[in-house]
């Protein structure tokens, strides 16, 4: 690759009380280079715009930056305190000016994308709102969430085993800045420097001033000569992220060190901000039954490879987190029984549940839909009627419980239809009207798919027939009391002897019924 010649000039400047030399390049803001392996990000030039056209730079960075402010010069400015050193857990955050021969932060930057290889990209970028000695900064990149450190008094940070620091050193004049990077280790202590150099990290500071548009106060949005730098880091050539694993790393934040010795003290800061440098997946299980709510309270089984055997219910979810990308994850629903049935299962992202592709930071969320399958029940009631002819006709208004609970009552054709009813055996009750012979219970199973507005019907159906009863009396009475004595003599009923008698049976079915009679024998 070659690098365009540029006409240099000499120029010395005081920084820190030293002069030293620096080389200027005409109409030049940065140091020439490639970007890091398969990065289109422009770290190495020290400014904020694309200097190569289909490249990316601060200003318009994949997944956009973050941004940390500090607090404004002065005696507002909040610093650690009490000689606190890098691997301290418990710390004090005081206020107050900064030493003057310490760097005083402005804002700070993050970015970060996954590239086609699956090699996690950082971006990390700062300004300082004076040019007063050399910048030693550290950027520390954690797991977890770290308390607020914008309020003075003593803080516990909150750090895990494998938390990262970038150590960003620039000693001044026409040096390049040197990055290297730490791990917090189980036993409470940073590991030692690794270099970050060739194609694991990139840096440099603007050697120009320059407009800054990424500019939160107390940063000025032009940031004069050495007040802005920057770093690209591969986390995954670096070896701080394995391959085919992803970065779980949720905060961020930047401080300044008394020197370029990574057991001085700690000065400025800016406070954490949460990033998105997650990397990892999150897949979403939904369950949605129809109707919603479900009546019947189902509870659902899963299998996944990602979240073991699970159970949900309507509206509920199962969520899994810090899942490395691709396209191994499945999820499946055992068969919830006759009364429901899978109508879809879909992801959001076009994926099958059974191969959910998750990509780098990605949320899918997969949702489970089930119809509750409800089936109906005809009611049938009829009955004889000499008035209105010989056979069987309907008979209206007769009401009927279905498992005990009350569904109606006949209409003028004979017929009472239930529906909603899950699959089931049910027990169908006639409530028999007065006069009428009734007949016993029915069972009735329910397992096909109905409604009572089906045209034809293809429900369930069942039959009451209701026979109206008679009562029967005869009677002797003999003219002359006492005159005559009788006996009758009926299958259903008897009586006597005597000479009044009656005898009686009621609620006798239509029939042919025998009485014999006898009169003073």
């Amino acid at each position: 690759m070659s690098t365009a010649r540029k006409r240099f000039s000499m120029k010395r400047i005081s920084l820190g009380g030293a002069a030293v030399l620096l080389a200027v390049a005409a109409g030049f803001t940065g140091t020439a280079g490639a970007n890091l392996p398969g990065s289109t990000f422009e770290g190495n030039d020290g400014n904020f715009v694309v200097n190569t056209t289909g490249n990316t730079d601060w200003v318009n960075v994949h997944g956009g930056v973050t941004t940390g402010v500090d607090l404004a010069t002065g005696q507002t400015d909040n610093s650690f305190g009490n000689g606190t050193k890098e691997s301290d857990v418990n710390v004090t955050v005081g206020t107050g000016s900064i030493p003057n021969s310490k760097a005083d932060l402005g804002n700070f930057y993050v970015a970060s994308e996954t590239l086609a290889n699956n090699h996690v990209l950082l971006y990390l970028g700062w300004t300082r709102v004076n040019t007063s000695g050399t910048t030693n900064f550290d950027f520390e990149i954690n797991k977890a969430a770290q308390p607020d450190l914008t309020t003075p008094g003593p803080k516990t940070l909150v750090r895990n085993t494998g938390d990262i620091i970038i150590n960003y050193d620039f000693q001044g004049g026409a040096q390049k800045p040197t990055l290297s990077f730490r791990t917090w280790l189980a036993n409470g202590t940073w590991s030692d420097a690794t270099p970050l150099t060739g194609t694991t990290g990139e840096a440099e500071v603007n050697r120009v001033s320059l407009a800054n548009p990424l500019a939160v106060a107390p940063s000025p949005t032009t940031a004069p000569a050495f007040t802005f730098g920057e770093a690209a880091i591969d986390l995954t050539a670096a070896g701080i992220i394995p391959p085919g694993e992803c970065a779980p790393f949720s905060s961020a934040y930047v401080k300044s060190r008394s020197s370029d010795a990574f057991t001085s003290a700690v000065k400025d800061f800016i406070a954490p901000v949460h990033v998105s440098l997650d990397t990892c997946g999150t897949i979403i299980v939904e369950k949605v039954t129809v109707p919603s709510p479900d009546p019947t309270d189902t509870s659902f089984s899963y299998t996944s490879n990602f979240n073991g055997n699970f159970s949900l219910k309507d509206g509920e979810s199962a969520t899994k987190s810090g899942l490395t990308p691709g396209n191994a994850y499945s999820v499946s629903e055992a068969d919830p029984g006759p009364n429901f049935v899978l109508t879809s299962a879909t992801c959001d992202d076009g994926s099958d549940p059974s191969a959910i592709d998750l990509g780098p930071s990605e949320t899918v969320t997969c949702t489970f839909t089930n119809t509750l399958q409800l089936g109906a029940i005809k009611i049938h009631k009829d009955r004889k009627h000499a008035a209105d002819g010989p056979g069987d006709h309907p008979h209206s208004g007769v009401e009927f419980t279905v498992n005990g609970n009350s569904v109606g009552t006949t209409d003028a054709n004979g017929d009472l239809c239930v529906d909603g009813l899950l699959f089931g055996t049910y027990t169908v009750h006639e409530v028999t009207p007065a006069g009428y012979q009734g007949e016993a219970d029915k069972s009735v199973t329910v397992d096909n798919v109905a409604f009572c507005t089906d045209i034809p019907y293809v429900g369930e159906t069942v039959s009451f027939h209701n026979t109206p009863l008679t009562n029967l009396s005869v009677s002797v009475d003999s003219q002359v009391p006492g005159g005559t004595s009788s006996t009758i003599d009926c299958v259903v009923a008897t009586a006597g002897p005597g000479d009044d008698i009656t005898a009686s049976a009621n609620d006798l079915v239509p029939g042919t019924y025998t009485c014999t009679i006898v009169i003073d024998p």
